[in-house]
Formats: structure tokens, C-alpha cells, sequence
């Protein structure tokens, strides 16, 4: 094709076309299922722009932009909340009806007219018990109630909002009584509702985790504001942390007549603050009520027990009396029995004595003279015993040294030389080979007598 021939159309042009095609083809609205995967809600002008898309699993398999002019967007976003109890938000699935529209501009686009509550609505149920369901087949949906509740909760982690009423009536309740129980807290704050509660909540109780052997519970609390935004507490990383929590948890967040799946996992739940505040309370109360009756109790069988004392102590006194008078008379006899047996025992034993350190003085004048002539037999065996020993290895080293001499007599060089052979040197040292020597060296030979020069000619 050549310049001449091409048609040329301009970007408007192109955008013109699709724009008259789409409004041909698309002439009604419909009704499309999708995520919201952000809200771009703009609160100056009351417009949103959402972004839908469509996913498997993490795979976005669809996405467009959609448009809600600011009347749609009040009206529609009131009745949502009234409906589900949540705001429109990301990350939720709505069913919504709309047109399909296209601008030159902006591109292809979405512009919403009506939203199913309760489709949405149908979706956090569905969502909701599978999320049930997968905390029971962990194994971890009872956990949280399965620990021991302390006697006394006087260490309390409380994760609420500082300027909550329902904060602030929880803590008014404890400290009626705090002339009687000393309860101590901390607050941990945290957004309680809405999208930025799951993470703040979470973070939270990670934070009391690393010092829970600071706390006895954790009271997770929120007054007002209704049941609006409570679909947080539907989150799986929120019940699954407080599911498996080291310290019992009490939520206390709301008049909610649907109870979420965190308030499920938790020990207990209290509904509002107050209520939880009375139900540490009334840990106090109980415990004062046992003492009391144990008081009593104590107080009453004290008494029964004193009085059977008495009058077991005045029974074992008169007892006691005569006992000791009859024990006293029978010791008396067996006494003087026992002196005349000792007296008899006395003698005899003496007289014996007496025999036995006659026998041990003669054994002592005797026995040192027959011991001294014993031992001065032994040391004259022992000498003669030594002075042969040391003849006999004497004789033995004279002829073992004579041996060496001998030896060493035969291994001198001069009576080497006497057997007929000779040394030659070179220089002064012995010659052991002769591939060492080169023409012309002068070598000098040793005899036995005399020596001689010679010189190398090959």
C-alpha cells in the first residue's frame, strides 16, 4: 500500500468508532458479579471509582474501572450498611447492575446504578462458615476456652479505644470496687472497626504474646457505634490468633445479636464492656464468698473440735492420773529387782575383769623379748641376702664392660690396617666411590705403616 492509497484515522477517531460501537451493542444494563479490589471513594465530591475485578484464587482472570456518581454512591452505600452491617469496602464481592460505557479519554468503564445487599450478604455467610469450618478441622476453634480462667484476674490487657464510652464505663466499673480488689490494666489501643481493625487488633495482641506472663487476660472491648463494622471479627487471622491466644480472651464488643467468629473462639464473651467488667468482678466476688464461707465453716467445726477436746483432755487427765500412779508402783519393783540383779552382775563381771589383766601382763613382759629376737634374725637374712646380690651383679657388669672393650678394640681403624687393608682420602675425607674422582686429583693412601700419594690419570 502507498502513502497515497492509506487511510489514516486520528486517536479521536478511533475512539469515536468504539465509543458508537459499544453504546450499540450494549444498550441495557446488567447485573455482574465482581470484587471490589480498591474503593477510590473521594469524599470532596462524593464520587467513587471502584476497581472490579474478577479472580481464581490469586489469579485475576477480568478487571475494569466502574464509576458511582456521588447520589448513587450515598444512597447505595446506606442501604448496603443497613443490610450487611458493613460498609462498601474493598476486598468484599458485591452484585451490581450497570451499563457499560466507553469515553475517549477515561476508556472503557462501568457506571453503577444498583447494588444486591444481599448477595453480599450471602457471601459473608458463605465465607463465615467456611471459615468456621476450617478452624474446626484445624483442630484450634475450642482452644482459647480450653485454658484454665485465673482465680483471681488482677492483671488485664485491654485492647480498646482510649477515648471509647465503652472503655471508659468498663474502667469506672473496676474502680467502684478498687477500695476492695486491686485490679490492675494496660490498654493496648487499636481501631476496633472497619477494614484497619483486623491488622491493629492482630498487631496488638502479638505485642501482649511476647509479655504475656505480665497479664492474666486480655479484654478485647467496644462501646457505640453499633453493629456497624463488626464483620472484622469474621476474619480467619484474627479468630485463628485468638483461638490460639496463650491467655484467655473475653471480647465485649458490641450488642451484636449475630455473634462473629472471634467472639465464638474466645473464652467467653461478654457482649458489652460493662459486662465484661462485671464478669472480672464477680471472679472477685466469688472468691470473697468462698473465704467467707470457709470462715464460717472454719469458726463452726473450730468449736465442735475444741469442745471434744475438752472433754477428751478431762477423760485422759483422770486417766492419765491413774495410769501413772499404777506405772509408778510397777517401775518401783521392777527397780529394786533390777539393782540386786546389777549388784550380782557387778561382782561377777569384776572378777573376770580382774583374771583377763593378770593374762595381758604376762603377755606384755613376754611377747616384746620374742618379737626384738625374731626381727634381729630377719635383718641378719636380709643382709646376707644383700651382699651376695650385689657381688653376684658386680661380677656380672666386669665382664659385660670387658665385652665392650674388647669390642671396641677390634673396631679401631689402626688394627683395621693391621689386617692388611688401607684408607684413601681425597682432601682429607675417606673415598667411598670412585665415580667421585676426576683426572688429575691426588689421592693419599694410609697403611698400617706408612702412607703414600698417588695421583688419577683415568
Amino acid at each position: 500500500m502507498t502513502e497515497d492509497t492509506r487511510k489514516i484515522y486520528t486517536l479521536s477517531d478511533l475512539g469515536k468508532s468504539l465509543r458508537s460501537v459499544i453504546e450499540r451493542a450494549y444498550t441495557t444494563t446488567y447485573w455482574i458479579k465482581a470484587e471490589i479490589a480498591k474503593l477510590n471513594y473521594y469524599p470532596r465530591s462524593g464520587h467513587c471509582y471502584p476497581e472490579m475485578v474478577e479472580k481464581t484464587g490469586n489469579v485475576i482472570q477480568a478487571q475494569m474501572r466502574a464509576t458511582i456518581w456521588a447520589t448513587d454512591y450515598s444512597r447505595l452505600n446506606r442501604l448496603f450498611t443497613e443490610v450487611t452491617g458493613d460498609k462498601l469496602r474493598e476486598g468484599i464481592s458485591i452484585l451490581f447492575r450497570a451499563s457499560v460505557t466507553y469515553h475517549p479519554v477515561y476508556g472503557l468503564s462501568l457506571q453503577i446504578h444498583d447494588i444486591e445487599p444481599a448477595f453480599t450478604l450471602g457471601e459473608m455467610a458463605l465465607e463465615k462458615s467456611r471459615t468456621i469450618e476450617k478452624l474446626k478441622k484445624e483442630g484450634i476453634f475450642n482452644k482459647n476456652k480450653e485454658l484454665t480462667f485465673p482465680l483471681l484476674p488482677k492483671r488485664i490487657a485491654v485492647i480498646s479505644v482510649e477515648t471509647s464510652k465503652g472503655y471508659h464505663d468498663f474502667l469506672n466499673i473496676l474502680k467502684s470496687k478498687s477500695d476492695r480488689y486491686h485490679i490492675w490494666h494496660y490498654l493496648f489501643p487499636s481501631v476496633l472497626q472497619g477494614d484497619k481493625a483486623v491488622e491493629g487488633i492482630l498487631s496488638q495482641l502479638r505485642i501482649i504474646k511476647k509479655t504475656a506472663s505480665r497479664f492474666d487476660m486480655v479484654a478485647i472491648i467496644r462501646g457505640g457505634g453499633g453493629d456497624i463494622g463488626l464483620n472484622c471479627y469474621d476474619d480467619y487471622k484474627l479468630a485463628r490468633e485468638a483461638a490460639l491466644f496463650p491467655l484467655p480472651v473475653i471480647t465485649g464488643i458490641g450488642h451484636s445479636t449475630n455473634e462473629t467468629i472471634t467472639e465464638m473462639v474466645a473464652w467467653s464473651n461478654k457482649i458489652t464492656p460493662t459486662d465484661v467488667a462485671y464478669f472480672i468482678l464477680e471472679k472477685f466476688r466469688d472468691f470473697e464468698q468462698r473465704i467467707d464461707n470457709a470462715v464460717t465453716t472454719l469458726q463452726s467445726k473450730g468449736m465442735m473440735f475444741l469442745q471434744n477436746e475438752q472433754k477428751l483432755l478431762a477423760s485422759f487427765t483422770g486417766n492419765l492420773v491413774r495410769g501413772a500412779t499404777n506405772t509408778l508402783n510397777l517401775q518401783n519393783i521392777q527397780l529394786g529387782d533390777k539393782i540386786g540383779k546389777l549388784k550380782h552382775a557387778s561382782k561377777f563381771m569384776l572378777n573376770e575383769k580382774k583374771e583377763r589383766i593378770s593374762g595381758l601382763g604376762f603377755q606384755v613382759s613376754v611377747r616384746p623379748s620374742q618379737k626384738i629376737i625374731r626381727n634381729h634374725c630377719n635383718i641378719d637374712n636380709y643382709e646376707f641376702r644383700l651382699s651376695s646380690a650385689v657381688k653376684a651383679i658386680q661380677v656380672l657388669e666386669t665382664n659385660r664392660l670387658a665385652t665392650l672393650v674388647n669390642k671396641t678394640e677390634l673396631l679401631n681403624p689402626k688394627n683395621i690396617l693391621k689386617r692388611g687393608y688401607s684408607i684413601t682420602r681425597l682432601s682429607g675425607k675417606s673415598i667411598r666411590n670412585a665415580n667421585v674422582l676426576k683426572d688429575g686429583d691426588v689421592l693419599e693412601t694410609q697403611f698400617h705403616k706408612g702412607k703414600v700419594k698417588t695421583i688419577v690419570k683415568k
